[in-house]
């Protein structure tokens, strides 16, 4: 018999199946709010009062907590559906403890994002640590190409921080030394920018777009810094006029596509990179095509299980 107010165990296991078919179709959530969170709690909930009476119910905590894992693999995809918005709201309104790590999904993709590119970063900045350990022990720099490097080399790791004054002294530092060279000026504009210095940074700007024959070198670099500066919507800036110029230019479509992946939208960055991939066979750009198909097999893995894959080309 149901006692009042406490569910049937058999009525919790109907809530399970459900959360594990919506779960599986969270497109589907849209105008639902958050009641998949709701649901979710509610489980939570009665499993565990059933546990607490001696009931057995290690079964339905396996599958719930399968579930679980996909909701959280898919977590952007939830927060797109339902609205970030939305859910910091109700979250506001119900306070959830951390326990219920249901509720604080947009947390965790914030974090997910902010290791990505930290790790974009680093390999970047890996990337010149070794092409200037190269200049160095083997073509032997001579002293003032040297102390360039190692301000270059200064900058990228300020930047790592996001130390600007660091930066920004650094690009002086390089200015200084070599003052033809645009590369400093790009990313001391950047810095000046993000310290709030706008007459400064647009300074550093116009000097650096007086050293570069083809504004769209300019364009491609600026595109480069915004992007490990984590200044995206910059950075989609700076590429889109390299495309609007030469659409089939591959350095700014792959940086596009890396854009996309920091940014967790993989779709778009799946659309991207089969570009590249079909550019780059067209073109015959042999060292591009095993890049783009390996970007390719690796965000097919980080698709929901409810989208379907891109069609080659877009379509």
């Amino acid at each position: 018999m149901k006692r009042q107010g406490i569910p049937e165990l058999d009525e919790v296991r109907q809530w399970i199946e459900s959360y594990v078919k919506r779960v599986a179709n969270l497109r589907d959530e849209k105008g639902k709010g958050v009641t998949l969170l709701a649901l979710r709690d509610a489980i939570e909930e009665w499993l565990r009062f059933y546990e607490s009476q001696g009931a057995s119910v290690e079964p339905e905590w396996i599958r719930v907590r399968n579930f679980d894992a996909l909701l959280e693999k898919n977590a952007t995809l939830f927060l797109k559906v339902v609205g970030k918005r939305r859910l910091q709201e109700e979250r506001k309104r119900t306070t959830p403890n951390e326990e219920r790590w249901w509720w604080w999904l947009d947390r965790k993709v914030e974090e997910e994002r902010k290791k990505r590119l930290k790790r974009t970063v680093t390999i970047l900045g890996g990337v010149a640590l070794v092409l200037v350990a190269l200049y160095f022990f083997v073509f032997r720099l001579p002293p003032r190409e040297q102390q360039y490097l190692n301000a270059l080399t200064a900058t990228e790791q300020a930047l790592q921080n996001q130390a600007w004054e660091e930066v920004l002294a650094h690009c002086q530092e390089a200015i200084t030394i070599f003052p033809e060279r645009p590369t400093p000026y790009v990313v001391a504009a950047i810095a000046a920018e993000k310290l709030g210095k706008t007459n400064e940074a647009e300074h550093f700007r116009q000097s650096a777009r007086a050293l570069y024959k083809k504004e769209e070198d300019l364009f491609l670099e600026e595109a480069g810094w915004y992007f490990r500066a984590g200044m995206f919507e910059e950075a989609k800036g700076c590429v889109a006029r390299v495309l609007q110029k030469d659409p089939e230019n591959l350095t700014a479509l792959n940086l596009l596509g890396s854009i996309y992946e920091a940014e967790d939208n993989v779709i778009e960055a799946l659309k991207v990179y089969q570009l590249v991939l079909d550019l780059a066979e067209k073109k015959n750009e042999i060292t591009l095509i095993p890049v783009a198909k390996m970007k390719i097999g690796m965000l097919q893995l980080r698709l929901p299980l409810s989208l379907p894959l891109p069609s080659p080309g877009g379509e």
